[in-house]
């Protein structure tokens, strides 16, 4: 393949979307070195992020494939730009639900906020004296819609049934616990709690699958499992930032503030640390080498 026959399909968030005419039923997905809170990206750039969410999707689409199918079809690295070598990789092109899917087991988050002030979980009646850490009895599937622009918003199973049916919300809904259940089970084995995570699913030739992001500290809340067990839990996502951010008194629109060079080599090191401590793994043997953060510039000799 030549690389100016790459044309942009799409920029997200975190990961820019190409096709290639090789290709007529891929899409080539570039997960850059971009971080996003509070749905707004940030101007600055985390170092090898892209690489390690890659790896991340990778190993747990591996893992996840006997509870359902998934939209990947693998990872590339020949035959690429540099930047984009093991930050790239191949996904059928599937009919995306318009619903995220939120499975929670232990409360945190905008949970643990709206605990607090409803005295339930979105909806879902909780026993009282809950606090943060605090392990949910069974895992909750929280929805949200999938916003093209602004936040997502907390759903009801009733709105979701609206929104692609009742035969489909169920069966995401329970897809999304047992995959929930089962990362868990993989991550208690390296002392990882998974506090909650999130979920995006598609229709390819009318069959569920697997889509976009899986398991990373972008989509989930990591916890280390001694400190959950001792109240205070230490967090290996993207907690940090969300923090920092409320510190400084953000109001949450565009443009976000300049992050501290600390901060952003704390959040390499954080997913560094994830990454290699749930797989058993190292990053340096994951393909790719990364000097500075890559935030998805388009001017590698590829078309527009």
């Amino acid at each position: 393949m030549t690389f100016g026959e790459f044309r942009l399909n799409h920029i997200g968030k975190v990961r820019d979307t190409y096709t290639h005419p090789a290709f007529a039923d891929m899409l080539v997905i570039v997960a850059t070195d971009r971080v996003s809170a509070f749905d707004i990206v940030m101007t600055d750039g985390v170092l090898d992020k892209g690489r390690i969410l890659t790896a991340m999707s990778d190993f747990w689409f591996k893992r996840l494939i006997g509870i359902v199918p998934t939209q990947e079809y693998g990872v590339v690295d020949l035959e690429l730009p540099g930047p984009w070598i093991g930050r790239t990789s191949f996904a059928k092109r599937a009919e995306m639900f318009p619903v995220e899917c939120v499975v929670r087991g232990y409360l945190a988050g905008s949970g643990l906020k709206d605990y607090q002030k409803t005295h339930t979980l979105f909806g879902h009646q909780q026993p009282a004296g809950l606090r943060l850490g605090s392990k949910l009895s069974e895992p909750v599937f929280t929805p949200t819609t999938k916003a093209l622009e602004g936040h997502d918003e907390p759903i009801t199973m009733d709105e979701v049934y609206n929104l692609i049916g009742r035969e489909f919300g169920d069966e995401l809904s329970r897809i999304s616990s047992e995959l929930y259940l089962a990362a868990d089970q993989i991550c208690t084995q390296s002392g990882i709690v998974l506090a909650d995570t999130k979920f995006e699913f598609g229709l390819i030739e009318g069959e569920i699958v697997l889509c976009d992001e899986v398991l990373t500290p972008d989509s989930s809340r990591f916890w280390e499992e001694k400190s959950v067990m001792a109240g205070n839990p230490v967090q290996y996502d993207k907690q940090i930032l969300r923090d920092w951010l409320e510190e400084v008194g953000w109001d949450k629109k565009p443009m976000p503030p300049q992050l501290p060079v600390q901060l952003l080599a704390s959040l390499s090191i954080v997913y560094r640390v994830i990454y290699e401590q749930l797989t058993g793994l190292q990053l340096d043997d994951w393909p790719g080498a990364s000097s500075s953060a890559y935030l998805g510039e388009r001017d590698l000799g590829i078309g527009r």
